[in-house]
């Protein structure tokens, strides 16, 4: 009777880790890609290039980061280190692409 209720508790530890780390990969991922179109945004335009094309390959190099960022908080070892990489990556990102753009105002 103890290997039934052992068995459902790591089952259920089980699909709350795989939970957490599908909510990590999605909103953190999110997070992280936000970071790297303001940042790629910003520096794209104050390095010259037009505003619409900065704009186009900031989503672009967002999107790839997304894909890459999701793809690895789901295969990475640890998840509290997914979460410390993705939400400081993404804030110290759209930090750089605010600071970025207050200089050009």
């Amino acid at each position: 009777m103890s290997r039934t209720f052992a068995t459902a508790d790591a089952q259920g530890a089980t699909r709350l880790h795989v939970a957490a780390r599908i909510v990590a990969a999605v909103f953190g991922g999110y997070a992280f890609a936000w970071g790297v179109v303001a940042a790629t945004t910003s520096l794209l335009f104050a390095a010259g290039l037009e505003f619409h094309d900065a704009e186009f390959l900031g989503a672009v190099a967002g999107l790839l980061a997304c894909l890459v960022v999701f793809l690895w908080a789901i295969a990475a070892r640890r998840l509290a280190r997914v979460w410390v990489v993705l939400l400081a990556g993404g804030g110290l990102l759209a930090g750089l692409g605010s600071f970025v753009q207050s200089l050009l105002a």
